[in-house]
């Protein structure tokens, strides 16, 4: 019950300070807060198990959110989890489409997407990720 209490109260968090400061701001935010230099964290048998529960929970809670809750939030909170509570170095990614118009975010790990259920990302081209932003490297 406190893993979704937090989560639910995350959500929230994350969709004001989108709305108030925009995606920019919080994106650069999360990146310098929760980003751990040097890590060489892993996925393990017993970790894996755990995490994939943060995310069951995660998607449970956005599908539950009044206010939509898109790939974004889910990414930025997986990212946040991800590197604070496990150090396990991940990338954020964003990538757009642009006909049909399509954009979406999801998480890697070792350049393999995590926890993704769209099967076309291929189709997407990469516009920003964590790594990239991280050394000063612009994409577009």
């Amino acid at each position: 019950m406190y893993n979704i209490l937090y989560l639910y109260k995350e959500l929230i968090f994350l969709d004001f300070q989108i709305r108030r400061k925009g995606f920019n701001e919080v994106f650069r935010r999360y990146i310098k807060k929760y980003t751990i230099e040097g890590s060489k964290e892993i996925f393990t048998e017993e970790n894996s198990e755990e995490i994939l529960e943060w995310f069951i929970l995660l998607d449970q809670v956005c599908c539950w959110y009044p206010r939509k809750a898109d790939c974004i939030h889910k990414t930025l909170i997986g990212y946040k989890i991800l590197q604070s509570k496990y150090g396990i170095p991940v990338n954020m990614v964003i990538g757009i489409k642009k006909f049909p118009l399509e954009a979406h975010a999801w998480i890697q790990y070792q350049g393999h997407n995590l926890f993704e259920e769209m099967e076309n990302l291929d189709s997407l081209k990469v516009i920003i990720d964590s790594n990239s932003y991280m050394k000063g490297v612009e994409l577009r």
